[in-house]
């Protein structure tokens, strides 16, 4: 709730400074204060109802089965181990969804710490030991307790209101460039819709570094919290598993823990949301040298 509420009043904050920012460039007559506000204000509640309901919405979208009685030993050791982790960090034991899949996967949602849900593939189950799937799990784990999903959530809330404001002032001004030059005419009035909305294109593509850089940051930090638990080498381990089975593996929008093993380049590495196997392990590597 701590970060919903630094999210509430950043957003507001934001509003309130770029409305003295509208006054000084003299854009207040061409731009709807109340209306934008009002537009703000339905983009951060959406984030924050998507963040609430991202359990719901994913215990509705994955053909799953939701472990609620363990009805066999391995379910039972991942129930057991599970529990084992978030007592150690002392957060309530989520919920654990198994479904199936050729790739071997894991994720975390929840709104908290203490609503959150792990979801495992069958094929992580499948070909993974158990100290490399307790790795796994640890984590996930570290995901929840550090507010990742979260935070994730709200950052992009947050950009969205950048990007609808400076897409809207910056169309105002070239709008009132036009009009001081007498260059006003139709066919600009036809595609400020078309300018507003390409500038949206591009300050979203700007903004997305910024979130996929925290996404990148965020993994790292998940890997030492889970290496503070399983060790060092059990991380590594799971991650030299990812791997091998990095050819047969299909990416898909919920994936927290894998990251495709090919090489970027500087450019197109600043729009991974993950970054390579490598560089994780070279992370933990140096962490096991400190």
């Amino acid at each position: 709730m701590i970060r919903v509420s630094l999210f509430i009043a950043a957003n507001l904050l934001i509003v309130v400074i770029l409305g003295f920012l509208l006054k000084l460039l003299g854009l207040e007559n061409n731009i709807n204060i109340f209306s934008m506000f009002i537009m703000i204000m339905f983009g951060f509640i959406g984030s924050i109802i998507s963040i609430l309901f991202s359990k719901i919405i994913t215990l509705n979208s994955i053909n799953g089965k939701l472990i609620k009685h363990p009805m066999n030993k391995t379910e039972i050791w991942i129930i057991n181990t599970i529990k084992n982790i978030s007592k150690k960090n002392n957060i309530k034991i989520p919920d654990v969804i198994i479904y199936k899949a050729n790739n071997i996967n894991a994720f975390a949602t929840g709104a908290c710490s203490n609503n959150s849900l792990i979801g495992l593939s069958s094929s992580l189950l499948k070909y993974m030991e158990k100290n490399e799937i307790e790795a796994v799990i640890a984590h996930e784990i570290s995901h929840i307790t550090n507010g990742d999903m979260v935070t994730m959530g709200l950052l992009q809330g947050l950009m969205n209101t950048f990007i609808l404001f400076f897409s809207q002032i910056i169309t105002s001004l070239i709008y009132n460039q036009e009009e001081k030059n007498n260059h006003k005419n139709n066919f600009f009035q036809n595609t400020q819709t078309i300018i507003f909305t390409s500038l949206e294109i591009l300050l979203g593509s700007l903004s997305n570094i910024i979130i996929m850089g925290f996404s990148r940051y965020r993994e790292f930090r998940a890997d030492a919290g889970a290496a503070k638990f399983v060790g060092v080498n059990n991380m590594i381990a799971a991650l030299n598993k990812l791997k091998i089975s990095t050819e047969s593996i299909d990416n898909n929008n919920m994936t927290t823990f894998y990251i495709n093993n090919n090489k970027f380049n500087i450019f197109s590495n600043i729009f991974n949301s993950h970054p390579s196997l490598d560089e994780r392990i070279k992370a933990l590597k140096n962490l096991k040298k400190k």
